[in-house]
């Protein structure tokens, strides 16, 4: 068993969710309004290490009414630095790391509150991780990437439904929103898509897309 997945995410219309540089503000206000929606409805959200360091965010429910979700770090190496902002008081952070990780940097981040799962081997499994949650209560989350994590999930088929919002911009280079091995021709995939839904942002530039995620076994 495991919760429900949803996959979501702004991107250029070339695809990527953030700039060769780093660069990821691409929503609208409404946009970002509705990731708070989200956010506030769900028990969980996830990000892998390479958003934590870069984007540095609080994964926080700031821009609707609501209660936080619990915030699950995917870092192998524990390599975000304690002083992130994930690893404030604001809600409850879960870390799921490997034992590459520091032991002291484990001891610090368990010193400020922060709940740290050491698995073993040199990689965490994205299932291990969704079933750890579900048997604490969560029963949906929120999947705010980075590409490498999205594509962890995917290829497992581990998410559900994907949330993309498609902004006026473009990068040329940079982070894609999937971003691993990848299948050379579509039969490959172990999932196909169902569009649900499509809506034109309140903006006028930007355009909301919904998929169901169907696993093909």
């Amino acid at each position: 068993m495991r919760p429900y997945v949803y996959l979501v995410a702004a991107t250029t219309i070339d695809g990527r969710i953030a700039s060769a540089t780093g660069f990821s503000r691409l929503s609208c206000p409404h946009d970002l309004r509705r990731l708070h929606l989200l956010r506030a409805s769900v028990d969980a959200v996830i990000v892998g290490a390479n958003t934590a360091i870069v984007d540095n965010p609080r994964l926080t429910v700031r821009y609707v009414e609501g209660r936080n979700p619990i915030r699950v770090l995917i870092d192998g190496a524990l390599r975000a630095p304690p002083s992130l902002r994930l690893f404030d008081s604001s809600a409850p952070t879960l870390v799921f790391t490997t034992r590459l990780a520091p032991p002291e940097k484990i001891q610090e981040l368990r010193n400020r509150g922060v709940e740290v799962h050491v698995v073993d081997g040199e990689s965490v499994d994205p299932a291990h991780v969704l079933q750890t949650l579900y048997h604490r209560g969560v029963r949906k989350a929120l999947l705010e990437g980075g590409g490498r994590t999205n594509w962890e999930f995917l290829k497992r088929c581990l998410v559900d439904e994907i949330i993309l919002t498609i902004t006026p911009y473009v990068f040329g280079n940079g982070v894609s929103l999937i971003h691993g091995e990848g299948y050379s021709t579509t039969e490959e995939t172990p999932f196909s898509l169902s569009l649900l839904s499509i809506k034109l942002c309140e903006c006028g530039q930007e355009v909301v897309l919904a998929y169901k995620i169907n696993c093909k076994h």
